[in-house]
């Protein structure tokens, strides 16, 4: 399978590279070069399809067309990952970005894109729940929940979601699953708020690899959290359209 990864330099996507690498033909691309891989560098926030094209249009054409033809999903991690930043940078960057992805994807016939989502695009209806969202069977934040953001990031993870919706309505894509993430980090937080919320890097690299793998069509949204009882997330659709369990557990004492 040919998949193309955006913001393959980032922290989370490089998990990702290193678990699909042996298995698919993988495109990397970031505003930078990911070391020790052939990667594409390019802006995703500037798409210019206007014609007469000048020379640096004809590149920045062909540089869209080598990222996404002949691409079978998209793995969208591109974006700027900062809660407090401003929209100077969420407007390019995590807006304009995602929009050009969908829309490339769609002129390019991709089948499939994998949105990195995150828990800040339901996070202030997990303000409001809290805490009995997290007792074990207090309610849960499920996958048909719909965008409860706070901050502009949260925003504009809000927004990628919906416009992926959108395509697969209007039928622009076949497929398009946003993972909403927790919180990443490769040991166990000590932040309570945190371990809530905590993804291990064996689960999300797991996780990733099923939304690339698993069979389904249609416009989905899945959590990326660890096992842990205190979770303030529903896994059950998760589970049953990924066929996937988080191995990571936390262990209290």
């Amino acid at each position: 399978m040919r998949i193309l990864i955006t913001g393959a330099a980032g922290r989370i996507a490089r998990q990702i590279v290193s678990e699909l690498k042996e298995a698919h033909e993988l495109r990397l691309a970031d505003r930078v070069a990911v070391l020790g891989y052939p990667s594409i560098v390019a802006d995703l926030s500037n798409r210019s399809e206007r014609r007469p094209l000048k020379p640096w249009r004809r590149s920045q054409q062909a540089r869209w067309k080598r990222m996404f033809e002949g691409a079978d999903v998209v793995l969208h991690f591109a974006a700027d990952p900062n809660p407090e930043a401003p929209w100077e940078s969420i407007l390019p960057n995590n807006i304009r970005a995602t929009l050009n992805v969908l829309q490339a994807a769609e002129d390019h016939g991709v089948s499939r894109v994998v949105f990195a989502s995150s828990n800040w695009a339901v996070r202030a209806l997990e303000q409001k729940l809290a805490p009995d969202c997290y007792l074990v069977e207090g309610p849960k934040i499920d996958s048909v929940t719909a965008p409860f953001p706070l901050r502009l990031y949260g925003l504009s993870k809000g927004f990628g979601e919906l416009a992926g919706k959108m395509f697969v309505a209007e039928g622009r894509l076949k497929s398009f699953i946003a993972v909403r993430i927790g919180s990443y980090s490769v040991e166990p937080p000590k932040d309570e708020n945190l371990r809530r919320r905590w993804i291990g890097a064996d689960d999300i690299r797991t996780l990733f690899r099923r939304c690339v793998e698993a069979e389904f069509g249609g416009f989905h949204v899945v959590y990326g959290v660890s096992a842990q009882q205190t979770a303030p997330y529903d896994l059950s659709h998760t589970r049953k359209l990924l066929s996937w369990f988080p191995r990571q557990a936390l262990h209290y004492e």
